[in-house]
C-alpha cells in the first residue's frame, strides 16, 4: 500500500492485516481520516484504533506478529521493539563428549562459527540462550536433534541502536 492519499499520511501510524481484517492503527483519534479511510477501503473488515491503545498489553501482543502493509515491516520493529525466543536447556542426559560437541556446534570453535552466530542470537547463561523469533524455529530443530530437553519463552525487548 505504497499510495496512500497524503492526507492520510501524517494520520496513520501503520495498517496491519490480521487474517481476513485490516486494522489502522490511528496516530490520534481522528474521526475525517477514519471517514475517509472508511470510504478508500471500505468498512467491511476494518477496525480503527490509537497507538496508544495497541500500546496497552493485549493488544500488542496480538498484533506482535502482524506485518506493517504500507511498507512490509514487522510491526514491532517500527515501535522499537525486538521479538527474541529466550531458551533453557538442560544437557544432563548427555554424556560428557555428547556435551563438548553440543557446545562446539552451538558457540563454534577454532575460529568457526557456531549455530548461535548464524541465527544472530547470544549465550546468556551456561544454559541459556536467546535467538531473534525469526529463527526461533531452527534453534529449535537443532536442539531436538541433540534430544536435550527445552523450555523456551517468547519476549519483546527494546532494540538498541
Amino acid at each position: 500500500m505504497e499510495s496512500l492519499p497524503e492526507e492520510m499520511k501524517d494520520e496513520v501510524f501503520d495498517i496491519l492485516r490480521k487474517r481476513d481484517k485490516l486494522y489502522v492503527i490511528m496516530k490520534e483519534e481522528n474521526e475525517k481520516a477514519e471517514e475517509l479511510f472508511s470510504k478508500l477501503l471500505g468498512s467491511d473488515n476494518l477496525e480503527f484504533m490509537e497507538l496508544f491503545d495497541v500500546m496497552e498489553g493485549r493488544l500488542l501482543k496480538e498484533f506482535s506478529e502482524c506485518v506493517s502493509i504500507i511498507n512490509n515491516e514487522p510491526f514491532i520493529n517500527k515501535i522499537g521493539l525486538k521479538s527474541i525466543t529466550q531458551f533453557f536447556y538442560d544437557l544432563s542426559r548427555l554424556d560428557q563428549t555428547q556435551k563438548v560437541l553440543f557446545n562446539y556446534a552451538l558457540t563454534g570453535r577454532r575460529g568457526n562459527e557456531g549455530l548461535l552466530q548464524s541465527l544472530g542470537g547470544e549465550k546468556l547463561s551456561r544454559s541459556s540462550v536467546y535467538i531473534p523469533s525469526e529463527n526461533g524455529e531452527k534453534f529449535e530443530s537443532f536442539i531436538k536433534r541433540w534430544g536435550v530437553e527445552y523450555k523456551k519463552r517468547k519476549m519483546l525487548v527494546f532494540e538498541e541502536d
